[in-house]
């Protein structure tokens, strides 16, 4: 929304300043963080059941408004009763069946570097000079705080022939 636009900024200012002053991250990694998502944000908390002097309050403090994350949550359920659970059924013996192929998460990071560290203090992990020695990010990936370098997907795209057909292929 356009009456939206100066407090974007305003926002990803506070923000960017809160994560550095919290030591969220480095201070380039908060402001880039702030960048990629300040106009999400703003958007959430302009949809949110927050009133403007708690928004206000959260964002700001005491000076603009009030925000107490131990204030009272008031959750409204419909009156219907649960219904009972039903366990599943199996399908019978011969029923039809079909091949799905099921891809999620599967995060690229254009900057993954084999042999880089993959323990560091910032939110992604695995980029910059490959060092020698145990420790460091595996060629295919590392689990924890990385990505997955491009020819890691790439090998997977390639093998998905060998198993094909698939009824249907879902990438998420």
């Amino acid at each position: 929304a356009p009456q939206l636009e100066p407090n974007v900024a305003r926002v990803g200012r506070v923000a960017a300043r809160l994560c550095q002053d919290l030591r969220l991250a480095r201070p380039e990694v908060c402001r880039q963080a702030v960048q990629l998502f300040q106009r999400d944000v703003v958007s959430a908390w302009a949809r949110s059941v927050l009133r403007p002097g708690e928004a206000c309050g959260l964002l700001l403090g005491r000076r603009c408004g009030r925000w107490d994350i131990f204030g009272a949550w008031n959750v409204s359920l419909p009156a219907t009763p649960k219904p009972p659970v039903r366990p599943p059924v199996p399908p019978p013996p011969g029923a039809p069946t079909a091949r799905l192929l099921f891809l999620t998460d599967l995060h690229w990071d254009r900057h993954y570097v084999p042999g880089s560290e993959a323990a560091c203090p910032d939110p992604l992990c695995c980029r910059g000079a490959a060092h020698p020695g145990p420790g460091g990010a595996g060629f295919w990936g590392e689990y924890g705080k990385c990505d997955l370098p491009l020819h890691t997907i790439e090998a997977l795209l390639a093998q998905l022939p060998s198993a094909a057909p698939f009824a249907a292929v879902y990438w998420t």
